[in-house]
């Protein structure tokens, strides 16, 4: 008698642990549903998207297959959980995002992903196999064409603030040189700040060589202005800073992302005036003052000038990995920047923080309109197209004052005037186009229920970080 009634209380304290709580575990399809949206986020995140947008893709997903998702964005990492219903265990996920780098063309084929997902066209696992082949997928372009899409951006630069053919070639030979460095530097895994002391050092490098041999008496250098060179180099370089994404964060209220986004940009562009600052120093040692300092050089045609931006913002998307057809939209958002730029320079009366700011708004504005016919996602639309608009001549004209002691251009530049109109200059193109990002968004509402209710509830997820 007491045996059965020890067997009769054992089997009743299994099925009590197994199922008296009430609680059932979660099942298979809710497992994989948020392993897939912990995989979206992160890869969105880490080829450049906003915290808003990666939220946005994961709720979408979650929606499309009737569960509810939550993510927390940190910039480092990601948290993706599901909603825990009557009767069932939650289920929670963390990856950790790696170092973040600008890949549009693998952004915009996640994007698809997502939305092949959200419409039923393919399943999970389907959506899985394809995100993990783009990842182990090569280059879009041969090495060569990469090369020549480097070169081509110092050398569209370079004319664009007016230089000649000599001083165009030996710009797209700095920014050819600084992509092969680097490029050498991260797969050494050095640490990015001193990539970027190296990126700006060598543009500078090669502007104190070729001066110095103008002072030995080479006639040919004489009609070549180091400070073209070295803004072309710096321009290249600012392009790739992330300031759109981090000033969309901060709109949106994703703070702790849009702080790390900021803090690293700081990081960056102080790197980057290291190497060109140390370099200047070295060149004045070394007599070569007066060469270095920059020039009022007259600005070419508008259409030369459209020409180059067009020609920048192409090559930008090539190196970047945009294809063919992405590459050639982002050039015509680029030459739609300049354009705006120079229509409402005059009427603003010459301000060119204001004038910036202006064409920033209007390529966010249309970028995140007419991406979803264009093909490339919107952050590499806005991002890419005001790149030209980089304060590249002024930070430099800022550093030769401070360094050289000299004016740079007029006699009325003083370091602290130039370094702020820099600053205030990328200050006006964040907020530009992230305020036309945010009507830009708002005017390209998905029709689709799931997607608009997705997005609108990725905007509402950092309002609430406010509260």
């Amino acid at each position: 008698m007491s045996g059965r009634l020890d067997r009769l209380l054992r089997r009743q304290r299994v099925a009590g642990g197994a199922s008296g709580s009430g609680v059932e575990g979660p099942g298979a399809d809710v497992v994989a549903l948020v392993a897939l949206a912990t995989r979206i986020g992160g890869t969105a995140l880490e080829c450049g998207a906003s915290a808003a947008e990666a939220t946005q893709m994961i709720i979408r997903v979650g929606l499309a297959h009737g569960v509810g998702l939550q993510a927390d964005v940190t910039y480092t990492s990601l948290t993706v959980g599901s909603y825990a219903g009557e009767g069932e265990q939650p289920v929670t996920m963390v990856r950790v995002v790696p170092a973040l780098a600008q890949d549009y063309a693998r952004l915009g084929h996640l994007e698809g992903v997502v939305e092949a997902v959200s419409r039923g066209e393919i399943t999970l696992d389907e959506a899985t196999d394809a995100l993990r082949e783009r990842e182990s997928s090569g280059q879009e372009y041969r090495r060569w064409v990469r090369w020549l899409a480097a070169f081509a951006q110092g050398a569209s630069i370079c004319a664009l603030l007016g230089g000649i053919w000599m001083e165009v070639v030996v710009a797209g030979l700095a920014t050819l040189l600084i992509g092969w460095v680097t490029a050498l530097m991260v797969r050494r895994r050095a640490p990015y700040f001193f990539v970027q002391v190296v990126a700006g050092a060598v543009p500078m490098l090669l502007a104190v060589a070729l001066m110095y041999l103008r002072g030995l008496g080479v006639t040919d250098l004489w009609q070549l202005s180091p400070s073209l060179v070295v803004a072309a180099g710096m321009v290249s370089m600012l392009a790739g800073m992330g300031v759109v994404a981090a000033a969309q964060d901060a709109l949106d209220g994703y703070f702790v992302t849009a702080g790390a986004r900021i803090i690293e940009l700081v990081m960056r562009t102080g790197g980057l005036i290291l190497g060109v600052a140390a370099v200047l120093w070295l060149g004045v040692r070394v007599g070569a003052p007066a060469y270095l300092a920059p020039e009022l050089i007259p600005a070419p045609h508008p259409v030369v000038q459209v020409l180059a931006c067009a020609a920048f913002a192409t090559a930008f998307g090539v190196t970047s990995g945009l294809g063919p057809r992405g590459a050639v939209m982002v050039g015509g958002f680029g030459a739609l920047a300049w354009t705006s730029y120079l229509l409402v320079l005059t009427p603003l009366a010459g301000d060119h923080v204001l004038a910036a700011g202006a064409a920033a708004f209007v390529v966010g504005v249309l970028g995140h309109r007419l991406s979803r016919w264009l093909g490339p996602p919107a952050v590499a639309l806005v991002t890419m197209g005001i790149a030209p608009l980089m304060p590249g001549m002024l930070v430099y004209r800022g550093l030769f004052r401070l360094v050289v002691g000299l004016p740079a251009v007029t006699p009325n530049d003083t370091a602290p005037e130039l370094f702020m109109l820099a600053v205030l200059t990328g200050v006006g193109l964040a907020l530009g186009s992230s305020a036309g990002a945010v009507l830009g968004r708002r005017l390209a509402l998905p029709t689709e229920h799931i997607a608009r209710r997705a997005t609108m509830l990725s905007m509402r997820a950092g309002q609430m970080r406010r509260r």
